[in-house]
């Protein structure tokens, strides 16, 4: 690849990034600012599940679970300075969490901190897809899949699976066994 063409990929992701940044911290701050729950089962349970993610993605920093009373996101994750030291706040909509069974709370929180894994690695390649990338290492595909299908249910839209997730996987033919005979019996 050319310099130039690099510069220019580069550029491109610094403006998709910002407009990521922008579109995913901002409302969270708005979320923030209209109150929050400091303990409950359902604050527990969010940040129990997070620890343990954060952990098996080997990210360092903090990441503080907020439950709000409405986030337009649903849930969303924002990077927060306490003087020296750098974390992240989740904001979670209440209402929201209490409806999501285990596995659809873990593809979310999942998902979310594959933004902060991004942020905290490549901070200039924010998209959905790599933050879904990120979450497929601790969840399935399909759990997100559901966890789409509820989101998009519950705003009554219905978006494109492909851009979120990246085509949908090709079975793997079994060992020894040409592809053509993959499907005899």
């Amino acid at each position: 690849m050319h310099s130039s063409n690099l510069t220019y990929l580069v550029a491109r992701g610094l403006i998709a990034s910002a407009t990521v940044v922008v579109c995913l911290f901002g409302s969270a701050r708005v979320a923030q600012a209209q109150g929050a729950s400091h303990d409950s089962p359902q604050l527990r349970r969010v940040q129990r599940l997070s620890d343990q993610l954060r952990a098996k993605l080997k990210i360092a920093e903090p990441v503080k679970v907020t439950l709000v009373p409405s986030n337009r996101l649903l849930m969303s994750v924002e990077p927060v300075e306490n003087g020296l030291k750098r974390g992240f706040r989740l904001n979670v909509e209440e209402a929201f969490v209490k409806g999501l069974s285990d596995a659809e709370l873990m593809a979310a929180v999942a998902h979310e901190l594959g933004h902060v894994w991004i942020f905290t690695h490549h901070p200039f390649l924010q998209t959905e897809q790599l933050a879904n990338d990120i979450a497929m290492r601790l969840v399935s595909r399909d759990s997100l899949v559901d966890l789409y299908e509820r989101v998009w249910s519950r705003g009554g839209t219905k978006g494109d699976l492909v851009r979120f997730l990246g085509p949908q996987p090709q079975a793997q033919p079994q060992a020894g066994l040409a592809p053509s005979d993959a499907h005899r019996p």
